[in-house]
């Protein structure tokens, strides 16, 4: 499954619609994958919040970044 690219804040809640929490993910910025992959929780105020694969939470900025679901 292809990325969402993730911009315009207006549209962003919409675009991760089919994301549930829990579901396995990988991040990137700038075309580089962040910290492996990782599990989605929820998005918030501008924000992607989710877990790393040590289990760290993460708070990241959708301004530029694209997530991927590995599996469901």
């Amino acid at each position: 499954m292809p990325g969402h690219r993730i911009g315009d804040r207006r549209t962003s809640r919409s675009r991760f619609d089919d994301f549930r929490r829990g579901d396995r993910i990988q991040v990137f910025s700038a075309g580089r994958q962040l910290d492996g992959n990782g599990t989605f929780i929820r998005v918030e105020d501008g924000f992607l919040i989710w877990r790393d694969s040590s289990d760290d939470r993460n708070k990241t900025s959708l301004d530029g970044i694209s997530i991927r679901r590995i599996s469901r």
